[in-house]
């Protein structure tokens, strides 16, 4: 019997090649799901940016009724809270972007100090408009945290990226833009909330809460699933050191 000719492709894959197949396919699949939740955290991001851009014009008819008066008496802070966050929320999705953190660090610092600026804004008017808010003091109190959280979380993002702990620096920055996104989840949250029959000042209340912790829930997932990241990382803490001897 000849043996077979080694020069001759054979047409039944090895034993040894399945499995590197199938390897390939799980790391595919990841590489497809992160770029369709890009897409999809990119566009609605968009369409919040465009809807909430309204309020720029300072056209008392795009205001939510119940806050007309307030809106039009802090007309600053207002611009301030609206401008930022139309900003931040745009520029956040590209900062998640491998090529142009690799290839691009310089755009990438660019418009990291312009999302800060963004965050600042944006933060700086919700702690001055969130007193104000309706559905006292439940909302109100709501999105002060959101607003505390933002900044604290943006502050500890970019202290991380200038210490170069970019592991750190890049759980922080999830935690931040997914904070951001709170604008989006509140969109999304009251209109199902009134087609579920919801009172609006329950589901008004609720969202306030809710429209960012749903959003830290995820970040903590995402966060946890980022590659090389300790646990140490994630929490902030200091890993403690370890016994002499």
């Amino acid at each position: 019997m000849n043996a077979p000719d080694p020069r001759v492709p054979s047409a039944v894959p090895s034993a040894a090649a399945a499995p590197h197949t199938a390897s390939a396919r799980r790391v595919a699949r990841p590489g497809r799901a992160r770029r369709a939740g890009w897409w999809t955290v990119t566009a609605l991001a968009f369409l919040t940016a465009l809807f909430t851009a309204r309020y720029l014009t300072l056209d008392p008819e795009v205001f939510l009724d119940q806050q007309r008066a307030v809106y039009l008496a802090h007309r600053g802070s207002l611009v301030l809270h609206v401008g930022g966050g139309v900003l931040a929320i745009l520029l956040g999705p590209w900062q998640f972007l491998p090529r142009l953190r690799g290839r691009r660090p310089g755009l990438h610092r660019l418009v990291g100090r312009l999302y800060l600026l963004a965050v600042l804004a944006a933060g700086t008017g919700g702690l001055l408009m969130a007193p104000r808010g309706l559905v006292g003091p439940v909302a109100p109190i709501g999105f002060t945290g959101l607003a505390v959280l933002l900044l604290l979380s943006s502050a500890l993002a970019w202290r991380a990226g200038r210490r170069r702990d970019i592991l750190r620096h890049r759980a922080w920055a999830v935690r931040s833009f997914a904070l951001v996104m709170a604008a989006a989840t509140l969109r999304i949250w009251l209109p199902v909330m009134d087609l579920a029959g919801v009172p609006f000042d329950q589901a008004y209340a609720t969202a306030a809460w809710t429209c960012w912790l749903i959003n830290l829930v995820v970040a903590e997932h995402l966060i946890a699933r980022l590659p090389g990241l300790p646990p140490t990382a994630r929490t902030g803490r200091v890993p403690a050191a370890p016994p002499a001897g």
